[in-house]
């Protein structure tokens, strides 16, 4: 089944609006799409992430889905790794340690049943570690550098005939009138684009250095440390509810002592640059379609947003959830709408 003729426009530039457009251009070649967004690149949100596939399931409350999208973003990073593309694409398989001062024992089921080397930290290796660290996890994920990843998917795209076109969208009424399709994957934004309350914003903080001894990920009560391809992340910040862009100069300092203490090494980093971001926080994602009506026609409405701080980790199963959603709706209502 095609969309010949018909045409898409996806609302964020993000990795989770990227995702949508290359999951839906491999399904659908022959349709025109169209990424709308007034951020691009290292300009956007996701270019700040740390990266790592670290799944969660309290992100939805419907389990099963969560599980299928877990499973789908791990296949297709997987796969991308086994390919010739995976350095351009910044995409690599890492090992690490996800640590607790508060438990001897972490639970993650999707961790356990998805990643690869998965086990237990023994004595032995907590020994590496300041003392006060009582157990934890060690396994091998995908980790995603978004400096490089975004790039390498906005490229593919393009190369595939997908256009994109720097323009805020303030209003879904400017857009449908021109698309049969609108994918809304807007982040934050769609807390006024579409009046959504139950959007919040995360904001996050981090510290960029320069550390190529660092080869593992490490995660330890409020910090993590995670190396991408020419630079490491330092963070841990969970601001609730706080849309200040300004570098917090104590949380700083907080970031460099938690992670110096859990990796001396780093006091030897060349800091970069600190960067802050406000994650999209909604209390379950939302993906949802509906139809808008304009004089005697329809548009189809589709969201894809309110990841919070599991963009990365989810982006290519929501994607594909999205897609799951369109041929639903293309097969039950015979997709007879036209442009308006």
């Amino acid at each position: 089944m095609t969309l010949e003729g018909k045409e898409i426009a996806i609302i964020g530039a993000g990795i989770v609006g990227l995702s949508t457009a290359l999951s839906l251009q491999e399904e659908f070649p022959l349709i025109g799409i169209t990424v709308f967004a007034d951020k691009f690149n290292d300009e956007t949100l996701s270019a700040g992430s740390g990266g790592i596939f670290r799944p969660e399931l309290n992100v939805h409350y419907d389990s099963e889905r969560v599980r299928t999208w877990c499973r789908d973003s791990f296949s297709y990073f997987m796969d991308l790794i086994k390919s010739p593309e995976s350095a351009k694409a910044g995409v690599q398989l890492l090992s690490g340690f996800h640590m607790s001062s508060m438990f001897s024992e972490l639970k993650n089921d999707l961790v356990e049943e998805l990643l690869p080397e998965w086990r237990k930290l023994n004595e032995k290796d907590l020994q590496l570690f300041p003392k006060h660290l009582k157990g934890g996890q060690f396994y091998t994920t995908p980790v995603i550098d978004c400096k490089h990843y975004l790039p390498w998917m906005k490229s593919k795209f393009e190369s595939r005939g997908g256009k994109t076109i720097r323009e805020h969208i303030s209003s879904l009424d400017e857009i449908v009138k021109r698309y049969d399709i609108v994918v809304n994957c807007c982040g934050l934004g769609a807390k006024h684009l579409v009046n959504d309350d139950m959007l919040s914003p995360v904001r996050g903080q981090t510290i960029i250095v320069k550390a190529p001894w660092i080869k593992h990920f490490y995660y330890a009560d409020e910090v993590y440390v995670i190396p991408g391809v020419d630079c490491v992340t330092l963070g841990g910040i969970k601001d609730y509810g706080s849309w200040k862009m300004d570098v917090n100069t104590y949380q700083k300092q907080f970031i460099w002592d938690k992670c110096t203490e859990l990796l001396p090494s780093l006091k030897k980093a060349e800091i970069m640059y600190d960067w802050v971001g406000l994650r999209p926080f909604r209390p379950s994602i939302r993906i949802d379609a509906n139809f808008i009506k304009r004089q005697d026609n329809y548009s189809l409405i589709v969201n894809n947003y309110g990841h919070g701080s599991h963009g990365v980790a989810l982006s290519w199963g929501t994607a594909q959830d999205v897609k799951r959603m369109i041929q639903k709706i293309m097969v039950k209502e015979n997709f007879t709408i036209s442009k308006l």
